[in-house]
């Protein structure tokens, strides 16, 4: 073993470590009462609110394997806590580096967990799903509506605004939530409609919805990440459901199709994970890595819920909501005709898959 490969080791141990003694205990409570502020302040005390942010803002500076092994630890347990964190590091972060003013003050606020951040990226989903008038900028002041933002109850917000330049905006205060919608998925965030009327903002550039695309297009191995998480954190819950739950005075696990579903499962998770944590870094290797996730976070998710049978719709079990935050996690963070029309022209080397 590497040096490399034993720091990242201890780190994940270490994430791993933290997960058992701060998350596991109340990740049922995550779930109906959402993300505290308590909690994200303890991650933010160890570095994974502000993973990637510079260590001179107060972040962990974590280089892109040490972040990707923050997400998937925290996946496997609460969904929602790495999420939290995807949603500062892999959006917010990238966005507002963009800007020409001094973002250094956010962003020690962000690292710390003081400031709480969202991103309006919803806007740029196929058909639409804010269903907003969106917002604009009037007589010095940021006006409108933005929907279903995730992390709603957020301090500060980016969007793109309807205006020529399509400007992205960061909205530091005056905007409330108009709108609690259905927690279907990632409850421990939420989603929410909220009503801006704001002079408390900054441009940070034009091109909004074009630069919140492209953030969210580079997430490959951080989205590889979270489904790893999932998928992970959904068949240990399995394997252990199937060693005592019986039946006609066996466990589960003596029964073949339970047995060979999930190691099936679990040989398709250890070769995802390794082509994800791979040595290959082209975009063909990462957008296979990201498919190749989102389909056993699918696949994962769904079998566990078959194993626990009707138990499993129990929030107590702890398998529902993985099931749940894969379907919400793929549609919100995975466009995967978009993504297989881009692996089509790398493995093509030419436009391909367009009809």
């Amino acid at each position: 073993m590497t040096a490399d490969e034993e720091e990242y080791q201890l780190l994940r141990t270490s994430v791993r470590e933290f997960v058992q003694k701060n998350i596991e205990g109340i990740a049922v409570k995550i779930e109906q009462d959402g993300l505290s502020n308590e909690i994200a302040k303890v991650m933010a005390a160890q570095g994974f609110i502000g993973a990637r942010i510079p260590i001179e803002y107060g972040g962990a500076g974590l280089d892109e394997k040490g972040y990707m092994i923050v997400l998937e630890e925290l996946a496997k347990c609460s969904p929602s806590a790495a999420v939290r964190v995807l949603i500062t590091n892999s959006l917010f972060l990238p966005l507002i580096t963009k800007s020409q003013a001094n973002s250094g003050d956010v962003l020690r606020g962000v690292a710390s967990a003081k400031i709480n951040v969202a991103v309006d990226h919803c806007s740029t989903l196929e058909k639409g799903l804010g269903g907003t008038e969106g917002v604009a900028i009037e007589e010095g002041r940021v006006k409108g509506k933005v929907g279903h933002v995730l992390n709603g109850s957020a301090d500060a917000i980016i969007v793109a605004a309807r205006d020529p330049q399509n400007s992205l905006l960061l909205v530091k205060s005056g905007f409330r939530v108009s709108e609690e919608h259905p927690r279907l998925g990632l409850r421990g965030l939420g989603f929410a409609t909220l009503e801006i009327d704001s002079a408390d903002f900054e441009l940070i550039s034009p091109n909004g919805l074009k630069l919140i695309e492209a953030s969210i297009d580079a997430m490959d191995l951080d989205v590889a990440a979270v489904f790893l998480g999932i998928a992970s954190g959904a068949l240990a819950k399995a394997v252990e459901y199937a060693k005592v739950r019986t039946t006609f005075e066996h466990p589960l696990k003596d029964y073949q199709p339970v047995a060979f579903g999930l190691s099936s499962l679990r040989a398709e998770e250890e070769v995802a994970r390794g082509f994800a944590y791979g040595v290959r870094s082209d975009l063909a290797a990462k957008k296979i890595a990201r498919i190749t996730a989102l389909e056993l976070a699918k696949k994962a998710t769904n079998q566990a819920l078959q194993v626990h049978g009707g138990y499993g719709y129990f929030e107590d079990f702890g398998i529902e909501k993985f099931y749940r935050d894969a379907m919400a996690f793929s549609v919100l963070f995975s466009k995967k005709t978009e993504e297989m029309k881009k692996l089509s022209e790398q493995v093509f080397a030419s436009k391909a898959g367009f009809l």
